[in-house]
């Protein structure tokens, strides 16, 4: 089986900001290659089970929700999941090589499972295509970590419409041990791209200018040494 450093993956983008992202990941050699690099090893899938299992736990706090925005779903790495657990699930994406490669993953059909994965929509998270209040909960995991603050709140609003109360996503923060150091290496000019993290009165500031409230933080590792939150917004009215 190939493996290689996580600083070889051609399924990450090697520069920061929401323009690049967007080109970046319409590639089909990256949507193709993407699931290798989560997947492929026993150290990545159980990153990936603890990052499901953070989200399970924002998902229990939240409760009774039934319609949810999975965006952006990449190739379907929660989308069916969310679907198994019991929820009607629509996967959205600005890639329509990531949607493609989510469609014909396995499990991605509604069969053996309690909920419903109701389509994929190819859109852009700053101009969603849906009516407001559509959803229940918006999920958006792996995507605030490519936007830079200002996109990132205009994209905010943007599922604060279309979410009827709920909001789960993730965050990557400044609380660890390498911070100090990576960010240090990135100003010497020895990292690929700047490394941006946010402290929790930054999260605050941008939930309530997107008109959320911050309810719970979920860490997807141990304090100090993972950068991972997984946050609940909850919608403040109008």
């Amino acid at each position: 089986m190939r493996k290689r450093s996580k600083y070889e993956d051609p399924s990450s983008p090697l520069k920061y900001g929401i323009d690049y992202a967007s080109q970046f990941y319409r590639s089909k050699a990256v949507a193709e290659d993407y699931d290798f690099h989560r997947f492929s090893t026993p150290e990545r899938q159980r990153r990936n089970a603890r990052k499901w299992a953070a989200i399970e736990s924002a998902l229990d706090y939240v409760g009774d929700v039934h319609a949810i925005l999975d965006l952006p779903c990449g190739t379907g790495r929660f989308t069916g999941a969310l679907a198994r657990r019991g929820h009607e699930v629509v996967g959205s994406d600005i890639s329509l090589e990531m949607i493609r490669q989510a469609a014909r993953a396995p499990g991605a059909g509604n069969g053996a499972i309690n909920g419903a994965i109701n389509g994929y929509v190819q859109a852009d998270g700053g101009q969603l295509p849906f009516c407001d209040g559509a959803f229940d909960c918006v999920v958006a995991i792996r995507f605030t970590l490519h936007i830079e603050p200002e996109p990132r709140v205009r994209i905010l609003r943007e599922f604060h419409r279309v979410a009827r109360r709920w909001l789960i996503i993730d965050y990557r923060h400044c609380y660890t041990f390498r911070y100090p150091l990576r960010r240090a290496r990135w100003k010497l000019g020895l990292a690929r791209k700047p490394l941006v993290r946010v402290s929790r009165r930054e999260l605050e500031e941008e939930f309530r200018r997107a008109g959320f409230t911050l309810r719970k933080i979920v860490r997807v590792s141990w304090p100090l040494f993972s950068d991972k939150w997984i946050a609940v917004g909850e919608r403040v009215s109008a």
